[in-house]
């Protein structure tokens, strides 16, 4: 099991935290540099800033304080303060705002273990590049036995663990949609709310950085709901993302070692998945202490007010076009 390497701003008191060493391949140092503009000075104020940021916050309660976790934000961020703690704040408000779907992130959990073994998302690794490669089977969603916020809360179980990896923080990820043998029955049980839900913890909430994001085999009966989700996108993530009518399109995109023998390659998923599995073992502590965070709902509920978010609708006629080409 990994240490538990977090700590809690529970109160308004001085605090001595370890001093932080950069540990990662010299690939992801350059990237850091290069893509985020960190270095170690940049680091240490930063992180030094937003911790005070927190302790005089009245309306953060309890908060992770260390700088695995505190680095998500700034490095989503690019290491501007103020926007990473607005990142924080958002990403905690969405966590309290939809508990059945953010919290409670066990692995061991009955319906966990159902959607992880049906396979609908996969770590097949990371790319020459340094970012992780994700591949998401969307058939394998469940579309009768569980709910939207079910495959949600499985997916921010995958989210979370994941941003544990400094590496996925620096290095962001690469994502593949294989829409193919999906039914109508996984398409119409998101209704509108949900999609909008979803989509508020994948653009705007969780401090993700997306490279390229590749779908293929998009049914006709799937274009309103994808193109819906979408519409409540950011525009940069709308910019990463290319589809195809055929999966064979798609495979091009797939480096050789990360390619799955199912589409030609030589990857086992099966072992793809027992690494993703370990990695829920090694983090469950730390994933499942984040419900110990607390905020003021009554201030953050009416700042942010994500149920009166409405779709991009110019942007969701562009994407809808896009996809009836595919």
């Amino acid at each position: 099991m990994a240490p538990l390497l977090t700590s809690y701003s529970v109160d308004k008191s001085p605090k001595v935290y370890d001093e932080y060493k950069f540990t990662l391949p010299e690939l992801y140092r350059e990237m850091a540099k290069e893509e985020l503009r960190e270095d170690d000075a940049v680091r240490e104020k930063a992180l030094s800033e937003m911790r005070h940021w927190i302790a005089e916050n009245p309306y953060i309660f309890k908060c992770r304080t260390d700088a695995k976790f505190l680095l998500r934000f700034l490095r989503y961020r690019q290491f501007s303060v103020p926007m990473a703690c607005e990142a924080l704040e958002r990403y905690l408000t969405v966590r309290e705002l939809y508990p059945s779907w953010f919290k409670n992130l066990d692995y061991t959990d009955d319906v966990m273990k159902q959607i992880f073994h049906n396979g609908p998302f996969t770590l097949l690794g990371w790319d020459t590049t340094g970012r992780m490669v994700g591949l998401s089977r969307f058939s394998r969603f469940d579309g009768d036995n569980h709910s939207p916020s079910q495959d949600a809360r499985f997916m921010a179980l995958v989210m979370e663990t994941m941003l544990e990896s400094e590496e996925f923080q620096i290095g962001g990820c690469n994502i593949l949609l294989d829409f193919q043998d999906s039914t109508v029955n996984n398409f119409e049980k998101w209704s509108t709310s949900d999609l909008k839900i979803m989509m508020e913890a994948y653009s705007h909430a969780y401090p993700l950085r997306y490279g390229d994001i590749h779908s293929a085999a998009l049914p006709k009966y799937g274009v309103p709901v994808i193109d819906t989700f979408l519409s409540f996108a950011n525009p940069k993530m709308r910019e990463k993302i290319s589809c195809y009518s055929t999966v064979d399109e798609m495979e091009k995109y797939f480096e050789s070692p990360l390619k799955p023998a199912m589409y030609g390659g030589t990857l086992n998923l099966e072992e793809a998945n027992r690494s993703l599995w370990k990695r829920f073992e090694e983090y469950h502590d730390v994933v499942v202490g984040l419900d110990r965070m607390e905020i003021d709902m009554d201030y953050y509920s009416s700042r942010w007010n994500f149920e009166g978010a409405t779709p991009d609708e110019i942007a969701a006629g562009a994407m809808f076009k896009r996809l009836r080409m595919c």
